[in-house]
C-alpha cells in the first residue's frame, strides 16, 4: 500500500489564529495531493484520510475524540509513540481537495489549541 502523507512539524502549541491557514501549510497539502496524483490516485474519488492530532493527556485526547466524532470523523485514541503524549487518530472519507483539506486543517488546529496539543498532518492511501 502506498500512502501520500502531509506531515508538518508543529510546535507543542498551535498558533492562536487557527482560522488562518498560511501559504506554507497550503503548499504542504498541495504537495501531498501532487504525490497522490503522481502515483496514480484518482483525486476525483473519495479517499479515506487519516489526520494526526497529538495531545498531552488521555483526558484531552478523549475530549478531542468526542468533538471529532460529532463532526463525522472516526477516531481512535492511543498512547503516543514517545509515551509522553496521546495520539488522537481521526479518519474521514472525503474527496481530497485543497479546500476540504484546508477546512480540516482549521478543525485540527483549533482542537490542538483548545487541548494544548499539535496537529501533525494527514495521509491517504491511493484510490484508483
Amino acid at each position: 500500500m502506498v500512502l501520500a502523507t502531509a506531515i508538518v512539524g508543529c510546535a507543542p502549541r498551535e498558533d492562536a489564529n487557527v482560522a488562518r491557514v498560511d501559504a506554507a501549510e497550503v503548499a504542504q497539502d498541495n504537495q501531498a495531493l501532487d504525490q497522490l496524483r503522481l502515483v496514480g490516485s484518482n483525486l476525483a474519488k473519495p479517499h479515506q484520510i487519516e489526520f494526526y492530532l497529538y495531545l498531552p493527556s488521555e483526558a484531552d485526547a478523549r475530549a478531542a475524540e468526542a468533538a471529532l466524532r460529532s463532526m463525522g470523523y472516526g477516531v481512535t485514541v492511543s498512547a503516543g509513540a514517545n509515551e509522553s503524549n496521546w495520539l488522537c487518530l481521526a479518519s474521514k472519507t472525503m474527496v481530497p481537495t485543497i479546500q476540504a483539506l484546508t477546512d480540516a486543517r482549521i478543525v485540527f488546529k483549533r482542537l490542538a489549541l483548545t487541548y494544548r496539543g499539535a496537529y501533525d498532518g494527514w495521509r491517504a492511501a491511493i484510490e484508483r
